[in-house]
């Protein structure tokens, strides 16, 4: 009778098989070998759902990095986390391999000048007409790129679409004029992905 292979049957994190049984540091420094330079940016994201989304989606395509530019609280104006720790459960341990900052949204310009001063390209994701953003899908992105999101109600501030080098929009064929923040960073990170890949994990 053929013996049957149990080697991995005692870790039961989300992980693909190359990576069972490997500490979170290992898998982290692993997945640093490979990372594209893609950066994302999400501002004021006041639900854990679309951050722990964000931290899957930012390991799924293995990004460099993930920014959150977080809301201030009053009573702590100097925690860069804002206003409380996000529920970590729905990114299902992926935080763990991630490069995640916590910046206050107000610190916005250092975030920016610092990515500008490693030659990266800001593109704003939203589709607010006068600012005439251009469509996703028939842009080249340039490999050291940064994406600011914002929620899907509120939008992004004024102040960072202007420090921004280009707004894209994700085109879109029904009858809603937005998606949800958490899928629309899914579909860039997918499509920067597509035009820059990179070797997939083993």
């Amino acid at each position: 009778m053929a013996e049957i292979d149990l080697s991995h049957s005692n870790d039961y994190r989300n992980v693909t098989d190359y990576y069972k049984n490997m500490s979170d540091e290992a898998i982290r420094a692993d997945l640093d070998q490979k990372r594209s330079p893609a950066v994302s940016v999400m501002q004021n994201l006041t639900h854990d759902f679309n951050k722990a989304t964000a931290v899957r989606n930012s390991n799924a395509f293995a990004t460099r990095k993930l920014i959150f530019l977080n809301p201030i609280n009053q009573s702590f104006p100097d925690r860069p986390e804002g206003a409380k720790k996000w529920d970590r459960r729905g990114s299902v341990g992926t935080y763990n391999y991630e490069h995640v900052e916590h910046h206050r949204v107000t610190d916005y310009q250092q975030v920016f000048d610092q990515l500008h001063a490693e030659g990266y390209t800001i593109y704003a994701i939203d589709n607010i007409e006068s600012y005439q953003p251009q469509n996703l899908f028939t842009t080249q992105l340039a490999t050291k790129a940064a994406f600011v999101f914002g929620e899907e109600q509120i939008g992004l501030a004024d102040d960072l679409i202007a420090a921004t080098d280009q707004m894209l929009y994700i085109p879109q064929a029904g009858s809603v004029r937005s998606l949800n923040v958490s899928v629309a960073h899914g579909i860039v990170m997918a499509f920067y992905a597509a035009q820059h890949p990179k070797k997939p994990a083993n």
